[in-house]
């Protein structure tokens, strides 16, 4: 599979000393970069989904709980209804 394809899998999340890794059902190792803090989801069946950099490196862009609907946190959907009232207000300042 080519570099930068987007990848879905699923499997155990574990610790390693340079971060995470993906162990799959099918014996397979994935290397995953996760942005911030995992440590709940250590040693638990996750889905993760990210872009593929490297032989067998993943850049993951989420991670949850095998089976349960990925959802956008509280804060992220506060963030996303905060946004456009608050760059359309820098637009009409910088005008004024």
């Amino acid at each position: 599979m080519p570099k930068g394809t987007i990848h879905r899998e699923t499997g155990i999340l574990r610790r390693m000393p340079m971060g995470y890794a993906l162990e799959t059902d099918g014996g397979g190792k994935w290397m995953l970069d996760i942005k911030g803090s995992a440590r709940k989801l250590i040693g638990k069946r996750v889905t993760v989904e990210g872009k593929r950099m490297g032989f067998d490196l993943i850049y993951v862009n989420r991670v949850w709980h095998e089976g349960k609907p990925w959802r956008l946190s509280i804060w992220k959907k506060l963030e996303l209804w905060l946004l456009p009232p608050i760059i359309l207000l820098g637009i009409i300042l910088s005008l004024v």
